[in-house]
């Protein structure tokens, strides 16, 4: 009778020992999945306020290049599509090569922060 009791209160305590744990966890989980929204979302911002800018950039350089070109042929609109053209052309080969430029870094980003093992245990 005795080791029946103390049963009842060894699997009790392991009960509330499971409680207790799976509380922790719980919330070492919300705040895990917190960090890494946070990395997440401010890598996104920093990124548009980089993207942001050099169209600014982009645009000014734009204008310069097209003044540029006319000083040297004297006709602006063929300038401008001097420009124009250079941009196309630059929109395709970052199309071609978007798998290895664009796609697999953002993957890779994305799976080192969310598969990252902060775990120290």
């Amino acid at each position: 009778m005795i080791s029946s009791d103390q049963n009842i209160e060894n699997i009790a305590s392991f009960v509330e020992e499971a409680k207790e744990w799976l509380y922790i966890k719980s919330r070492y989980t919300k705040l895990d999945i917190i960090d890494k929204l946070v990395r997440i979302l401010t890598a996104v911002f920093i990124a548009a306020i980089i993207a942001v800018v050099l169209m600014l950039v982009l645009i000014y350089l734009s204008f310069a290049a097209a003044y540029y070109i006319d000083e040297l042929i004297g006709y602006m609109p063929l300038s401008f599509l001097a420009v124009s053209f250079f941009y196309l052309l630059f929109l395709f080969i970052i199309y071609k090569k978007r798998h290895s430029w664009i796609e697999r870094p953002l993957v890779r980003f994305l799976v080192s922060i969310l598969i990252s093992n902060n775990n120290k245990a």
